[in-house]
């Protein structure tokens, strides 16, 4: 994989951490049998920012199909060793999971900041949640893509990252499992 560099005088990830861990994918890449790196753990690694570094969306993009296919092959192993019905049954503790969160009224869904620290939208927040609840009621398409593309502006007195973060996280465990089982 080749990066474009950050654009003069912007931040990007460091050269050396990217290259470093897009190495390490490579190894498992070509060999299948070989468990390097999760899915998660490539979902959830971060780089430093650094002046004169990749552009942080074209590695974010190429790190997104990296993900995709590493759970695409994990689901396909864990498909063999534990069956459909396991799978599915997985599947179903997931969607309830959501659901807990989806079943909140709007505005109080996640832990809020404090009106002098920023969170997430709650209004956007809010209205993401209602899509995904759409999706798990109806089955209307919903891509990984989509999910991971989704952006909340910063908002004083909005809702914690993190705990957004881990739901969007599940989000995506929920549409990789439902693309695997299908």
């Amino acid at each position: 994989m080749h990066f474009k560099l950050a654009s003069r005088n912007r931040y990007g990830y460091s050269i050396s951490q990217v290259d470093a861990f897009i190495e390490l994918a490579r190894a498992q890449y070509a060999d299948p049998k070989l468990t390097l790196l999760t899915a998660k753990q490539v979902r959830q690694n971060e780089f430093d920012l650094v002046k004169k570094g990749y552009d942080i969306a074209d590695v974010d993009l190429g790190i997104d199909r990296l993900e995709d296919v590493f759970a695409k092959r994990e689901l396909a192993r864990q498909r063999i060793q534990l069956g459909d019905f396991l799978m599915r049954e997985r599947l179903q503790r997931f969607v309830l999971s959501l659901r807990g969160r989806l079943e909140l009224k709007d505005r109080h869904r996640f832990s809020h900041r404090t009106l002098l620290l920023r969170g997430y939208s709650r209004k956007e927040v809010d209205a993401f949640c209602k899509l995904v609840e759409q999706h798990l009621q109806t089955g209307e398409s919903m891509s990984v893509l989509d999910v991971r593309k989704t952006v909340f502006n910063a908002k004083r007195g909005g809702y914690a990252e993190n705990e957004v973060d881990a739901f969007i996280d599940r989000v995506v465990e929920v549409l990789q499992l439902e693309r695997a089982l299908a």
